[in-house]
């Protein structure tokens, strides 16, 4: 499992310090949250037929440079397939951390293969 969160993460050449908790005004308790959000909501519109349920395992944050930008590296399950893993680099793009639509899904991959690439960051 560790070999293969370092191959992630130099998948987006992105990686960082591991993030410490923050402070309550602070958007870490969000970052873990929107990127599975977004990987739910990538695989539900992707095959709507499949992945009916899915369940999130412990997931890694690390931090970027840029104070707005982190990848999260997790594992989840689904109805239709075994375990499966993510990398997920999710950008806070206005201060109202709280909504969704501050929060953007710059670079996606799933088991290793890169299914999307923004290119802003």
């Amino acid at each position: 499992m560790r070999r293969w969160l370092a191959i992630s993460a130099a998948l987006f050449g992105l990686v960082g310090s591991v993030a410490a908790p923050a402070a309550a005004q602070s958007p870490m308790p969000y970052v873990v949250a929107m990127a599975q959000h977004f990987v739910q909501n990538r695989l539900m519109k992707a095959s709507a037929k499949e992945h009916y349920h899915i369940e999130f395992d412990q997931s890694f944050v690390y931090s970027q440079p840029r104070k707005t930008l982190w990848v999260v590296v997790g594992g989840y399950v689904s109805d239709q397939n075994n375990y499966n893993s993510f990398t997920a680099a999710v950008l806070l793009d206005c201060p109202e951390f709280q909504k969704i639509k501050c929060w953007s899904l710059e670079k996606l991959s799933i088991n290793g293969k890169i299914v999307l690439d923004r290119k802003r960051i």
